[in-house]
């Protein structure tokens, strides 16, 4: 699977082992935190960070899930495209068709106006970041978001370029 030395979930222990402890039985562990096994304080540092956004107050899982799957389309990341897109289709309850619309047009994407803003600015951050302006942060804390909100959706967002860069380098 990865050229580097890692822990499968069934020989985990201390740091790893509680950094896999956020997945319920029977959900596999996604292997961008497979691969991060291969250093215990990382692999537990980014459990701890997708633990902060599974409990989110106000960015919801659905549009997480967005967000992860079009920037993985943009970086090419299939092992997190083929995630986020079979979250979509069980959770959130899309077909192949809509999940073509949401990739070829993301300013339709089934939101609420305000997450839509959200997740459009996300994908302005990842794409191109030069463009990103004082305007763009007002337009958001005009509907209602805060600083922290826009933050942390734009690390979300930007926090996957590491691990797909990370997989792509490490896998047989």
């Amino acid at each position: 699977m990865f050229i580097l030395n890692h822990v499968k979930p069934e020989d985990a222990t201390g740091k790893v082992a509680e950094a896999y402890s956020i997945f319920p039985e029977g959900v596999p562990i996604p292997a961008p935190l497979l691969l991060m096994s291969a250093s215990p304080d990382l692999a537990q540092a980014q459990s701890n960070i997708i633990r902060y956004y599974m409990g989110h107050e106000k960015l919801d899982a659905g549009l997480l899930s967005m967000i992860r799957y079009l920037v993985a389309n943009e970086l090419d990341y299939e092992f997190c495209i083929n995630f986020n897109q079979g979250l979509l289709k069980m959770a959130g309850g899309f077909s192949d068709d809509e999940l073509k619309a949401l990739r070829e047009r993301p300013e339709e994407a089934p939101l609420e106006d305000f997450q839509k803003e959200l997740l459009l600015f996300v994908l302005k951050v990842v794409k191109t970041p030069e463009k990103v302006g004082k305007d763009d942060v007002e337009r958001l804390r005009g509907l209602g978001w805060t600083d922290q909100e826009i933050f942390d959706a734009a690390y979300h967002g930007v926090s996957m370029v590491g691990p797909a860069t990370l997989i792509k380098a490490f896998s047989e």
